[in-house]
């Protein structure tokens, strides 16, 4: 008798979690702005500051906003930030491999300074439930 009583409690117990969310992924959304505003189009990748406390998480960013959902959802903790962007110059370069010899594209480089991409100190402390990230950059390289 005991143990349909414990097995029914572990039922209500799992059903109720999966109905309230109750877990540990973390839900994270936010803006990026690059000088004051919305960043175009780029990337945003979350890298865990302990490399055994999780995987990295990332976003498409589009027209200045993001959101990690699906099967990317991150367990909570202290995550560094990365940001890219790239432009496009105006310069016609050759394309690289595979593309036929003599194909010409636009050139692009990097729209985000160094400090917010490979060299970021960013930083974000991820939460269960939902988390907001907003981030306004600068594109002045110091």
């Amino acid at each position: 008798m005991h143990a349909s009583r414990l097995v029914g409690l572990f039922v209500v117990c799992g059903a109720l979690a999966v109905a309230t969310g109750c877990s540990q992924q973390v839900q994270v959304r936010g803006t990026v702005k690059l000088d004051g505003q919305p960043l175009d189009n780029g990337s945003i990748t979350f890298i865990p500051v302990d490399p055994t406390k999780g995987n990295t998480a990332g976003a498409t960013i589009s027209n200045g906003s993001y959101q990690i959902q699906g099967d990317n959802l991150p367990p909570p903790g202290a995550y560094r930030v990365e940001i890219r962007s790239q432009k496009k110059t105006g310069k016609m370069i050759p394309a690289g491999s595979p593309a036929p010899p003599g194909t010409m594209v636009e050139e692009t480089v990097s729209a985000i300074p160094d400090k917010y991409n490979k060299a970021s100190t960013l930083q974000s402390e991820f939460k269960t439930g939902s988390n907001t990230f907003d981030f306004d950059l600068t594109s002045d390289a110091k």
